[in-house]
């Protein structure tokens, strides 16, 4: 251990401790006179070239921090890396790091920079995990299989079967709302027999895949997210590693297949419930009869509109899986970080199936 004392300016003193490349209970041990010495000015430990610190590290610094404190003084980590910070803030001790003058100083410019590199970085990851899970839920899957047998029907289950009700009840009020507010104006304009290819449209193309796609990103992209997080957090993924078995393909794969499958149909029905509720509406309110309904909307409903509703759905389900896998394996530290992620998660699913839908429309 090496001890300096600077001084800053005048009457601004304090004490330097270089820390060692692991700061363990040997380091504590060795320099356990600093708990009996009164503190007289500010204490600095230089972590440039530790890269790690055990439980015993941690406390002895929490203790060192907590009588300075007591004595008017702090103890600040210096040159401390975003790892070893990491590792501090999981065990959830408040350790003060040197003020970040130097980022205060930045220019506008250096700081639109950083952000842009930043960005820059997380895409690439993004787009790596990507293409990881197409390639280990395709081609990789002929090289090898680590998922459980009958793993995807269990992930068909909760992903799409548990969805079908709030799915169901959400359309059918959607639905009724669209039909209702269409039903107004076409009555006063005696068009209330175009109700039918009005719903049936909007449901097909638009709200049945997206309102489908939004209770899945909330309900099974936030549940996606929390899993792997928490597998990470539990060290399960470096478990799965170690057995020489591929997190992506054990984990996600299922989760990628089963809602390829669940989410056609789920958006599909969503779109028929919707479609009963302008039903419901047209013969109670505009006294069109129900095989008239029915007879304008195959009129005007083509097969393109379900191949188009049909390829949302799919385009919505992968995005869905990708993005909550994405911010899955992104969390490292503790519970926080796995909130933090679960909301990220669900944030930004919904905001780019909603991109991704309005590109749609320009198709």
């Amino acid at each position: 251990m090496q001890i300096n004392h600077s001084k800053k300016s005048p009457g601004d003193s304090v004490k330097t401790i270089k820390l060692p490349s692991m700061a363990s209970r040997q380091w504590v041990e060795d320099n356990l006179e600093l708990l009996h010495t009164a503190p007289a000015e500010d204490l600095h430990l230089d972590c440039a070239k530790t890269s790690s610190v055990d439980s015993a590290g941690i406390s002895f610094i929490t203790l060192l921090q907590s009588i300075y404190r007591k004595a008017g003084h702090e103890v600040i980590l210096e040159n401390a890396s975003d790892n070893l910070l990491s590792t501090m803030k999981q065990w959830g001790k408040a350790v003060h790091t040197e003020p970040d003058s130097k980022a205060d100083d930045r220019s506008i410019f250096l700081k639109a920079g950083d952000k842009v590199i930043e960005i820059k970085d997380q895409l690439m990851q993004a787009f790596s995990m990507l293409v990881e899970i197409l390639y280990w839920s395709g081609p990789g899957l002929l090289k090898k299989r680590d998922f459980r047998k009958g793993v995807l029907g269990e992930q068909m289950f909760h992903l799409g079967y548990q969805a079908v009700l709030i799915v169901l009840l959400l359309a059918f009020l959607i639905g009724l709302v669209i039909a209702w507010q269409s039903a107004i104006q076409l009555r006063t304009f005696g068009a209330g027999v175009l109700l039918a290819p009005m719903v049936g449209w909007g449901m097909i193309r638009e709200f049945g895949p997206l309102m489908t796609a939004i209770i899945l990103a909330a309900r099974t992209g936030s549940a996606t997210t929390a899993e792997i997080a928490t597998m990470s957090v539990g060290e399960e993924l470096d478990a799965l590693q170690t057995m020489g078995i591929n997190p992506v393909q054990f984990v996600v794969m299922p989760k990628f297949w089963a809602i390829t499958f669940t989410m056609p149909p789920l958006a599909m029905l969503a779109s028929a419930i919707g479609i009963l509720a302008g039903l419901l509406v047209a013969v109670s309110y505009l006294d069109v009869a129900p095989n008239v309904f029915f007879t304008e909307l195959f009129s005007f409903t083509m097969f393109k509109d379900f191949m188009v509703g049909f390829l949302k759905s799919i385009v919505f389900a992968w995005l869905i899986i990708w993005i909550g896998s994405y911010y899955g394996f992104k969390v490292k530290g503790g519970a926080e970080q796995v909130g933090r992620g679960t909301t990220a998660c669900v944030v930004t699913t919904i905001s780019v199936i909603i991109l991704a839908d309005a590109i749609f429309s320009f198709i």
